[in-house]
């Protein structure tokens, strides 16, 4: 399960800004998933729950924001949103696909009050 780890690098990238920025309290952390991505949210969710019980963190509000992916036919040439379970193109059938958005992973906020 690679969300342990993701959420691991997650924790001490939070920390590491709010010990730069002196955030005494923080209230809410929203991250972007793409679908392409390979993370699951629901994982990731109880990943976070797991590595931040006992610390500061705990009981901080963790937003997951899942981000559609799109992907292009090598065949066809049709470009069409896509994720990890559907990666066939629509048009033509094809499984020859590039991802074009949605492999993203970002940190995109730390909100205090």
């Amino acid at each position: 399960m690679h969300e342990l780890g993701i959420c691991d690098a997650l924790l001490k990238m939070v920390r590491g800004v709010a010990k730069e920025q002196a955030l005494q309290e923080i209230q809410r952390i929203t991250v972007e998933v793409g679908s392409l991505s390979g993370v699951v949210p629901a994982y990731m969710a109880d990943c976070w729950e797991a590595v931040t019980d006992g610390t500061e963190l705990e009981g901080v509000e963790f937003v997951i924001e899942e981000l559609e992916g799109t992907a292009r036919c090598l065949d066809c040439g049709r470009e069409f949103p896509a994720d990890v379970e559907h990666l066939r193109c629509p048009s033509c059938g094809s499984e020859k696909l590039t991802p074009m958005t949605g492999r993203d992973l970002t940190l995109k906020e730390i909100l205090v009050p």
